[in-house]
This record gives C-alpha cells, sequence and structure tokens, in this order.
C-alpha cells in the first residue's frame, strides 16, 4: 500500500473514532418557546424615582397653566367708553376751569376713556410690536382693599392695553400704578405725588402685584420692562399730569372715579 494510501485511511479512522457528545434527554434544552413563558422580573419600588416624576409632571403642568392664563385677555367690554371716540370731554379745559373757580372735581372712567380713544393713537413698540394690530387703551379705577388690621389701602388706577395678534387673538397687558401724597412741610403749595408700579395686594412671599399679562398676575419689578408699550399713553395723558402736578392738585381714587381737589393751603 502506497503511503498516500495509508494516510488518508488513517485520517478516516481518526474522524470516525472522534466522540461526539449530545445533551442527554434529562438535560434541560432551551427553545425560544420558553423565554416567552417565563414571568418577567418585577422591579423593585422606587419611591425617589415615582417623587421625581411627579415632581416634573406637577411642573410641566403649572408652567402649561401660567402660559395658558397669560393668553387668557380680560374682559374689556365691562369698561365704561373704551375705544369710544364721540362726545370725548376736553379733560385738561375741564381741570384748568376748576382751578379758577378753585373747586373739586370729579372724573369717571367714561370720561378718561373716551378722551383717550379720541386723543391717543397707540403705536405698538416692543418684540411682538409686528404682529400686533389695532391697539386699544382702556383705564380702570379701584379703590383701596381692606387690610386685617382694619385699615384701607391706597386706592389705584389699571391701565389696560388691548391689542390684536396674528388673525384674530386678542392679548391684554395692564399695569397698576398708585399715586401717593404728601405736603411739605416748608412749602405750603408744594404737594409731591409719587407713583408706585403696583396695588395693595401681594403675591405669594410678599412680592407686590405689578400688573398683568392676560389674566395672570406679575409681580412688580416686571413691569419696568412693559413700560415702552405705554410711552404713548404717557404723551397724550402728559398735559394732564403737569397741571395736576404743578398745580399741587390732591388725588384721591374710588371705584369707577377719580376725585381732583385744588391745592391745601397750610396754616402757618
Amino acid at each position: 500500500m502506497s503511503e498516500e494510501s495509508k494516510e488518508f485511511d488513517s485520517n478516516f479512522r481518526s474522524v470516525g473514532e472522534t466522540e461526539q457528545t449530545f445533551p442527554d434527554h434529562d438535560e434541560e434544552m432551551f427553545f425560544p418557546e420558553d423565554k416567552e413563558n417565563k414571568p418577567l422580573e418585577k422591579k423593585p419600588f422606587s419611591l425617589i424615582g415615582n417623587l421625581l416624576f411627579l415632581l416634573t409632571l406637577g411642573i410641566l403642568i403649572g408652567i402649561s397653566w401660567l402660559i395658558y392664563l397669560s393668553w387668557c385677555p380680560l374682559d374689556t367690554s365691562t369698561i365704561p367708553g373704551f375705544r369710544q371716540a364721540e362726545n370725548a370731554p376736553d379733560l385738561p379745559k375741564i381741570i384748568k376751569q376748576a382751578l379758577e373757580r378753585d373747586a373739586t372735581i370729579s372724573l369717571t372712567e367714561e370720561d378718561i376713556n373716551r378722551y383717550l380713544a379720541y386723543s391717543l393713537h397707540p403705536r405698538q413698540q416692543g418684540a411682538m410690536s409686528i404682529l400686533a394690530t389695532n391697539p386699544g387703551v382702556g383705564i380702570k379705577f379701584h379703590s383701596g382693599h381692606k387690610n386685617p388690621n382694619g385699615t384701607t389701602g391706597h386706592g389705584y388706577l389699571e391701565i389696560i392695553i388691548e391689542r390684536f395678534t396674528g388673525v384674530d387673538t386678542k392679548q391684554t397687558i395692564s399695569l397698576y400704578l398708585t399715586p401717593t401724597q404728601h405736603m411739605d412741610p416748608h412749602n405750603y403749595m408744594a404737594l409731591q405725588t409719587t407713583l408706585d408700579f403696583c396695588n395693595d395686594e401681594f403675591l405669594i412671599g410678599g412680592i407686590r402685584i405689578g400688573g398683568t399679562i392676560g389674566q395672570l398676575s406679575v409681580p412688580q419689578g416686571y413691569m419696568y420692562f412693559l413700560l415702552p408699550a405705554y410711552e404713548n399713553l404717557l404723551n397724550a395723558c402728559l398735559p394732564i399730569v403737569q397741571l395736576i402736578e404743578e398745580n399741587g392738585m390732591g388725588i384721591h381714587i374710588n371705584d369707577g372715579t377719580i376725585q381732583l381737589s385744588p391745592p391745601q393751603k397750610q396754616s402757618l
């Protein structure tokens, strides 16, 4: 026998003699179906994880609610004289006549708003000025609220700007102004008037309310960012403001009206 035949025969025997191992019938064999039938292991309860989830969910709901309130406009249909320019009174002339007669006059919200609708041509400024159209301005007068200690806060006025953004989306912002006056003890004609951008109510933490965006009350400091929107209103009211300030007229605000009284003369 040749050497090649011997080598082939030895290789064939080695293959035949190789021990082939198969799993015994007693051993457990794995099938894909067994994995599906096995019960899923339950993860342990995590109190911290659930609390973080609830906290995150609550924050998202709170932010969504604040955004919703900021786009819910105030009801301007209840403001007397709002956007009604007809029969507008000449307020600077009326105030001058009261000063000449040394008389006290009472102006209503309708008087002020008709005058503003006639004399004011609002022009929007700020980030939304490109989209804002047909702005209108109205003023409301509020009496001071009663405090728990029995005292009554200062009366304040609310200046409301209404505008439309987009096709027919109405948006309102309002600014609270509280005038306070005190006499100069060295000059009986010097009645000093200061304006605070707030009313007599507080947010959580004792923060003064400065106004509203939609129906959302915002802090006093935030209103300084909205002052450019009221620049045209100030220009229209400047003659009235100058008459009141230069002549030292007293200001008293009640619900729906503002009372202007002649200068108080102090006895020497």
